[in-house]
C-alpha cells in the first residue's frame, strides 16, 4: 500500500514538473508551427480549374509588396520556421496577408 501511495506521489510530482517547464518553454520561445500559415503558389493560376483568379496585386505584385512580405519574414521568426519547415525558400515570398482567424496566407513564385 506505501509503495502504490509513493508511486502515485512521484507520477504526480513528475507530471507537474513536466507542466511548468513546458509552460516555462512556452513564455520564452514560442514553438515554431505550420498551423495558421497557408502557402498560395502565384504560378499555379486558380483559374485554369474552378478556382477564382487571384488579385492582380498578389499575381503580379509591386516592388513594395514584396519588400513589405520580406519584412514581415524578418521580423517574425516563428513565421519564417514555419515556412522553412514546409520546404519554402523565404526568397520567393512575394506577398503576405492576414486571415480572418488571424492564419497568414503566404503567396510564392
Amino acid at each position: 500500500m506505501k509503495k502504490a501511495i509513493a508511486l502515485a506521489a512521484l507520477i504526480s510530482a513528475s507530471a507537474f514538473a513536466v507542466g511548468a517547464s513546458a509552460q516555462t518553454m512556452d513564455t520564452q520561445m514560442p514553438a515554431a508551427s505550420t498551423a495558421g500559415v497557408t502557402v498560395v503558389n502565384v504560378t499555379n493560376d486558380p483559374s485554369s480549374g474552378s478556382g477564382s483568379r487571384l488579385p492582380e496585386s498578389i499575381s503580379n505584385p509591386s516592388p513594395d509588396v514584396i519588400q513589405n512580405a520580406q519584412a514581415e519574414l524578418q521580423s517574425d521568426p516563428s513565421l519564417a520556421d514555419a515556412l522553412t519547415m514546409q520546404s519554402v525558400e523565404l526568397a520567393n515570398v512575394i506577398a503576405i496577408e492576414t486571415a480572418a482567424n488571424g492564419g497568414k496566407i503566404v503567396y510564392i513564385r
